[in-house]
């Protein structure tokens, strides 16, 4: 008999920052310690993978690694997650965060199952269509942080997948919004800190020219 899923599985994504990935996963599980967690190394190269099995053996049974033999980058390492995991939720958390408080993902996750529409939980911003927060306006795109969200999987699946972007979600999230689907604002800072750029600010964003260009055309207004 196969094993049932599990209703939410967690998922923290490490680039070349084990330090900070170990640190975040330590204190997700002093607030959540039964619920599976995901670690993935995105191609690090550098000595993650031998830390994180050793957090993740720490960490307890419910805890697995997964390696990719390259750096995918984030958004396309968190569309493969989402694939590779069965639960009808799954909760992304950046390795730059530090949980200072439980009860985040009881809300989250209780304002996703009130309504079949709702699709994602978390920090609610507005975005212009090359990524770039602005005033909530007419003209703006609802947006949620990854930096912690919870994402019904199945929704998910029949939309625009995460891609490689300095906003990842933007495209699945714009065609959520079209569809009528519900992105839940929950004030994720009350519950942790995040450091910001944890990842980026040592390694940079690495979205070459596509990214070099975006950002001029936003500059430009165009």
């Amino acid at each position: 008999m196969m094993a049932t899923p599990p209703v939410v599985t967690a998922v923290i994504i490490n680039f070349r920052t084990p330090d900070l990935t170990i640190r975040a996963v330590r204190t997700f599980r002093s607030f959540y310690p039964d619920i599976p967690l995901l670690l993935i190394d995105n191609g690090s190269g550098d000595g993650s993978v031998q830390a994180l099995e050793i957090c993740a053996r720490d960490a307890g049974d419910n805890t697995r690694l997964l390696v990719n033999p390259r750096n995918l980058h984030h958004g396309p390492a968190m569309d493969l997650a989402l694939r590779e995991l069965q639960s009808r939720f799954v909760l992304f958390v950046d390795s730059d965060c530090v949980i200072t408080k439980g009860g985040f993902l009881e809300t989250m996750r209780v304002s996703l199952e009130e309504e079949d529409h709702a699709y994602a939980a978390g920090k609610l911003i507005s975005m212009n269509r090359r990524g770039y927060d602005i005033p909530e306006s007419p003209g703006a795109y609802a947006y949620i942080r990854p930096i912690c969200m919870l994402i019904k999987r199945e929704l998910y699946l029949s939309l625009p997948p995460f891609r490689r972007h300095g906003a990842p979600c933007l495209d699945n999230m714009r065609a959520a919004s079209k569809r009528n689907l519900d992105l839940i604002h929950v004030p994720v800072e009350e519950y942790l800190t995040h450091e910001g750029r944890g990842t980026a600010g040592r390694h940079g964003y690495r979205l070459g020219f596509r990214g070099r260009l975006n950002h001029l055309l936003n500059r430009l207004g165009l």
